[in-house]
């Protein structure tokens, strides 16, 4: 089995639909027509939930008509959130088909459709033309990915000149061996680097970085109440008390960096 099969087998499991709008009929509202503030951001599996989508989104300048690609767009949670709260248009590519049939379904549901939009697929080989979009978001997709030269390269192809947000977890230091983690159950399928390793990519495919940012003590904080509340949908607290103790040792943290074309 190739790395993207192992990453789709990791988190494709036939359940994330449903558990969503479990979700919404537990609290009385409607599966078939609701408000993306209905899912409260369980749908946002990364660290910081929509507050750190909110965050990235504003730094990257995304705006009213921005045209955005999100690389690695998971159940849509954060395309629908730029959407919905900056009014941009986006297409959100992932690996996992199970994935984007969940978000085009929970996307309808939001009344979103006409501004969010899908494809299964690698974002190593973009399916679009050049310079389709304005800014490019990649949040919490890094660690399962090899290649990120040949990732940073489709962004630059597909951005004239504008912005490129990168939120991943990142190796601060140290060596990782406590295993499973959210994105991977072994180190087979887990490429975290450290962020001078993304930044000499980034610029090896033509970007500039402007700023770079480490919520570490946010992370921490964030897993303390997902472990107290049961964890985020569909992740193992198994997996969250690893996170969780790579964070405070120091082994790991998340990173925000932020690009442009010149």
């Amino acid at each position: 089995m190739g790395t993207e099969e192992s990453v789709v087998a990791h988190y494709g499991r036939g359940t994330v639909e449903k558990q969503l709008l479990e979700i919404i009929k537990a609290a009385g509202g409607n599966p078939d027509s609701f408000a993306v503030g209905d899912l409260h951001g369980v749908d946002q599996l990364h660290i910081g939930g929509a507050e750190a989508t909110s965050r990235v989104a504003t730094r990257a300048g995304i705006s009213q008509g921005s045209r955005v690609v999100d690389l690695g767009s998971g159940v849509g949670a954060v395309a629908r959130a730029l959407a919905h709260e900056f009014g941009a248009t986006v297409h959100g590519v992932d690996l996992t088909a199970e994935f984007v049939t969940a978000a085009r379904s929970i996307t309808e549901r939001t009344n979103l459709s006409g501004q969010v939009t899908f494809s299964t697929g690698s974002i190593l080989a973009l399916p679009f033309e050049d310079a389709d979009f304005d800014t490019a978001l990649m949040v919490h997709v890094g660690m399962n990915i090899q290649d990120k030269d040949k990732v940073f390269a489709e962004a630059a192809r597909v951005l004239p000149r504008r912005r490129f947000a990168v939120y991943d977890i990142m190796l601060m230091g140290g060596d990782l061996e406590q295993y499973p983690l959210p994105w991977a159950a072994t180190a087979e399928t887990s490429f975290v680097q450290p962020p001078l390793a993304y930044s000499d990519a980034l610029v090896q495919a033509g970007f500039v970085v402007d700023q770079e940012a480490k919520p570490l003590a946010e992370g921490i904080a964030f897993l303390e109440r997902a472990l107290l509340s049961g964890g985020p949908m569909g992740v193992e607290n198994t997996a969250l008390t690893n996170l969780l103790a790579a964070f405070r040792s120091g082994i790991l943290a998340p990173v925000e960096i932020y690009a442009h074309l010149p």
